[in-house]
This record gives C-alpha cells, structure tokens and sequence, in this order.
C-alpha cells in the first residue's frame, strides 16, 4: 500500500496535464497516471476535479529582519512565517541569512538550525555578501549547500550601512571579485542582484518627498525610482557575469525596460535570469493609490504601471521572467505607519497569498495557464537553484510536495484568517481566487483549506 493516493484530479506534470492522481511514500511520489492503475493507500483521496500542482518554491524571502532583528526574530519568523507559507502553498522557500557584517558561515550555520527546529516548510538560504572578506567563505558556504549569493546593489549611505556594508554600497570591482569567487567554488552557484541605481533614485526622492502633500503616494514613489534605474545596473552586472561565466539572477524585476533588456541578454546566449514578484504582476500604482495602501504597498523598485505590468505578463509567457515570488518580511503593522517618506521599505507578508494572488492576477490578464504557472511558481525556480527534480515537479522520484488547488474558490483576504504574525496584507479585502485546498510537504499534510493540520514542523534545510 501507499502512504497517500490523490484520486480524480488534474495532475499538473511537465509533460501536461494529466487526468488521474498521484501516490507517494516515504515522502516521495512513487505513481502517476489514471486512477485505475494507482495503489490501495492508507490515506485515499477524491481530489473532485480539482488541479494538483507541485508545491510552490518562493525564491525571495527575507526572514529575521526588520524591528528586532537578530537570531530570535529569525527564531520568530520561522516559527509564523513558515506557517503562512504552507498555509498558501508554498512547500519550500529560499530565505536570506541575516545581514550584517558578521561571519557568514556562522549565520548559514544558526539559519540551519534554527530552520529545521522551527520551520513547517523545507528551505534554502541565501547568503547576503555585504563585504569583500566574506567571498573567501564562498567556498565553505558552497560545501554547506549554499548555491545563491545576494548583493544590494542599489543600496549606498545609510541604507546601506544598516545592512552591514560599506557607505558607498557595492562596488564593480567588488561584484567582479565576488562572481570570479562564486565561479570558482562551484559552476552552480551564482549572485542574485538588487538592481536599482541609488544615486538616482535619492535624490529623486528627497525632490519629491519635499513637494506639496498629494494623495498620489505610490505614484510619487514610482516617480523617484524611475524605469532606467534597473536596467542602469542590470546591464553592467551581466557584463561582468558574463566575463566572468557566472549565471546573474535578477531579483523583483519591475520595469517594462529591464524585461526587454533581460530578453536581449538571453537572446545572445547569456545567462541572465528574470524574477518578478506576485504584487507587480497584480497591482499598479494607480490601482494601489486607489485602495489608499500607502506604505504597506511600498517597495523598492517600487509598483509601476499598466505598462510595466503587461510587459512582465509578456515576460512570464516567453520565459524571460522565469520565477515570481514575494520578496516578503515580517514587519509588523507600526513600521508601516506615521510620514510614508520615512516608514519602512518592503511589502511585509506575502508567502500566504503568493499562489491566489498570482491566479486571479493571471485570469484578469488572460494568462491562466497551470502549466506555465506551475513553471515559473515552482520548476524553473527549482532549476536554477539547484532543487530539481528533486522538487518543483509532479514526477516519479520527486518529493511529495503537493498543492490541492480548487481554481474557483474566492475568498475576501482578511489579516486574521492568515497565519503570518504580522497582522496586515497588501491584499487586504481584495477578493482572491484559487485558494489551495490541501497542502502536502514531502507527502505530509500540513495545511488545509489556509489552517495549519500539522502537529509539529515538519520543514529541512534542503543542502
């Protein structure tokens, strides 16, 4: 007998669709194919037609920052975050370490633990260089599994010093170094980039912070950063990599520009990928200004336009964009309150409402695909960070990471029916569709219908 048969689905594979279940044991999936050719199991399910996808992989997520930042709030975050995450289908999560300029493999090492002791998801981590003697521990944080390496380069000034780096931020001869490292200790690994030209974009934003007050908030925030400055930084940073021979990967890509720019780049055979982020592919910032969202909507790069939105739409269908994500935190509501201009950056929350947000966006756009959903929610993601097949895939062999989904059911989003502790959502009374139904880590089920089931966490840090 199996551990677990899913019957009567839409099995979502990378071959198509098929019609019938799934069964796994031991954690792993063991059949695929029509319901008559499955095992007995001692957990049989009628899944009544419903979609059944891999379960999601967030490749951007910042857990332990904001107020209180440190090994306990990282403690913290595990502990609530992760429940949102599998609350909402997402069954892995690539996480930061903790910034600062402290030894990175003692970070990757309290990261581990404090992940597999508290975690209800499986993760990966992402090691933020902030200075020049952390690439002499690339190779010892390669060995620990680490295969992505996070550079702010559009952070200089205080921004910057907050996060463990030098004022003047990262420089070109610094990135240059850092992916000759990268390279070197593993032809798998590679440099994730924050593109976004600081220097522009600041004092743009003390000219518009200081006009008259407007309504407009969001639409002022987009105009300090304005679309050049991602493609500014994007383009030189790929020339490096590409000199170099190490992939780049471009994080919460924004800009119309920067999608045609990445297309170009991959068009000539270079290895530069595109992620995006749920909240671009569903808001403007005309729509978010609207709903009067304020802070809790601001970003860095920040909500564009319908022009933008389309342009990644565009991306996500031909490949350009290969991962979307959250780029969440869990900041409390108090950090998003008082002036905007100087409340905290980052959408907070969003691994909960990664996958309904991501549909309903997709069926407004005439883009509702399972498939190509299932590809840059989870496979392509899992790909480029060294996970597959072991995840992002419906396959024999590959772990029971499994999403139940019911594409038509709604839902009113509502703060205290999500588990994440913040309290607060960017899509707060917004009506969702494609909630999942069940969630499944490594055939274990821990989420149903958005409530943890599980007794305890069952997540690992994936090496």
């Amino acid at each position: 007998m199996a551990t677990l048969t899913l019957r009567n689905a839409l099995i979502v594979t990378p071959t198509g669709i098929v019609r019938g279940g799934l069964s796994a044991s031991g954690g792993v999936i063991t059949h695929i194919g029509a319901d008559s050719g499955l095992p007995l199991s001692e957990q049989d399910i009628d899944c009544r037609s419903m979609y059944v996808l891999p379960g999601l992989i967030d490749p951007h997520v910042h857990l332990g920052i904001g107020p209180g930042a440190g090994p306990e709030k990282f403690e913290r975050d595990f502990r609530t975050e992760s429940r949102d995450a599998a609350a909402g289908g997402v069954t892995t999560m690539v996480t930061t370490t903790l910034f600062g300029a402290q030894d990175r493999t003692e970070v990757a090492e309290l990261a581990i633990e404090a992940g597999n002791r508290y975690s209800m998801v499986d993760f990966r981590l992402t090691s933020v260089i902030t200075k020049r003697e952390h690439l002499a521990e690339i190779p010892e944080l390669v060995k620990k599994g680490i295969r992505s390496y996070k550079f702010f380069l559009g952070y200089k000034g205080a921004q910057a010093e907050a996060f463990g780096m030098a004022s003047e931020g990262i420089s070109w001869d610094f990135f240059y170094q850092a992916c000759e490292a990268i390279g070197s200790a593993d032809a798998r690994a590679f440099p994730t980039i924050h593109a976004e030209d600081p220097y522009v974009r600041d004092f743009l934003t003390e000219r518009m912070r200081n006009r008259p007050a407007r309504n407009t908030l969001l639409q002022s925030w987009l105009e300090s950063s304005p679309n050049i400055l991602e493609p500014m930084q994007i383009y030189p940073a790929a020339l490096i990599a590409h000199e170099v021979g190490t992939p780049v990967y471009v994080v919460h890509t924004s800009a119309a520009e920067s999608v045609a720019l990445i297309r170009d780049l991959r068009d000539r055979g270079w290895d530069v990928y595109g992620e995006t982020l749920a909240a671009f592919l569903y808001w403007t910032a005309q729509e978010a200004d609207a709903r009067n969202k304020g802070a809790i909507a601001k970003i860095q790069p920040p909500i564009r336009t319908t022009r933008d939105r389309d342009a990644l739409w565009g991306g996500v269908g031909d490949g350009t964009i290969a991962s979307v994500g959250t780029d969440c935190q869990m900041y409390p509501r108090a950090s998003r309150q008082g002036d905007f201009w100087d409340a905290q950056v980052g959408l907070g929350p969003g691994m909960g409402t990664l996958l309904p947000a991501t549909v309903t966006a997709a069926s407004r756009h005439s883009a509702l695909d399972f498939e190509l959903l299932a590809r840059v929610l989870s496979e392509n993601t899992a790909r480029r960070f060294n996970l597959y097949p072991r995840k992002g895939v419906l396959q024999v062999g590959s772990d029971a990471d499994i999403v139940v989904l019911d594409p038509t059911s709604a839902a009113d989003v509502d703060p205290a029916n999500l588990q994440s502790a913040a309290g607060y959502s960017l899509y707060e009374n917004e009506r969702l569709m494609g909630w999942p139904e069940r969630v499944y880590v490594r055939g274990e089920l821990v989420a149903e219908r958005s409530r943890i089931v599980a007794d305890a966490p069952v997540g690992r840090y994936i090496p």
